[in-house]
């Protein structure tokens, strides 16, 4: 099958041809005119040159016609293809936006929730290690989220009590600062998953979790 393409390179190519041989047979005629000596047989040859003429001026304003249209299409296409792409990509922004919303309308999971509690209770001491300068709280930040996404790999994260695993990275992170936790009186830290049955208080040993 020919293609487009192929069709205005053929159409191009005749025209062009057309053009020459009207141009030579307008010289042709205009060298015949000149030399004619009969009026009759000068006008007839002259009307001739004229009608050739304008036969090579059509052809070459049909050839310039056809380049400008094939200009126009190439434009065209080249502009549908960037809208093409800048709807895909508007697509993509729009499909992440929409998951990063449903991301954050989604209620957290209960790991989600033991581990911003260790959040709060760490986030003070980590603003005073860094000693107010926020690119320093950044990483420090972004360490505790490391540790504590590691600590969530355990078997038994929910059981320990946010307490217990502050102190604990906050230890592995050896920040300066002790964490002192202010309870009232006769107050224990409940583990974050709640239970029917009372359980006893944890030995200060009896859970590892390894968070460096």
């Amino acid at each position: 099958m020919t293609s487009l393409t192929d069709k205005q390179a053929r159409a191009e190519a005749i025209l062009g041809e057309l053009a020459e041989l009207g141009l030579m047979l307008a010289r042709d005629l205009a060298a015949q005119a000149r030399a004619c000596e009969d009026p009759a047989d000068a006008e007839r040859l002259a009307q001739a040159f004229n009608k050739t003429s304008r036969a090579v001026r059509l052809t070459l304003a049909l050839d310039a016609r056809l380049t400008r249209d094939a200009a126009r299409l190439a434009r065209e296409a080249a502009e549908a293809e960037r809208q093409v792409a800048r709807d895909a990509q508007e697509d993509a922004r729009r499909r992440e936006s929409e998951a990063r919303q449903a991301r954050r309308d989604a209620p957290p999971s209960p790991v989600e929730r033991h581990k911003q509690r260790v959040r709060g209770l760490l986030n003070r001491l980590l603003w005073n290690e860094s000693e107010g300068e926020t690119e320093e709280f950044d990483v420090l930040t972004e360490d505790l989220g490391a540790r504590l996404d590691e600590a969530a790999l355990c078997e038994g994260f929910l059981e320990v009590p946010v307490e217990t695993l502050a102190q604990g990275v906050a230890a592995d992170m050896g920040l300066s600062e002790t964490l002192v936790l202010t309870l009232p009186p006769g107050h224990r830290a409940a583990p974050s998953t709640p239970s029917s049955k009372p359980e006893p208080e944890p030995e200060p040993e009896s859970v590892l979790i390894d968070t460096g």
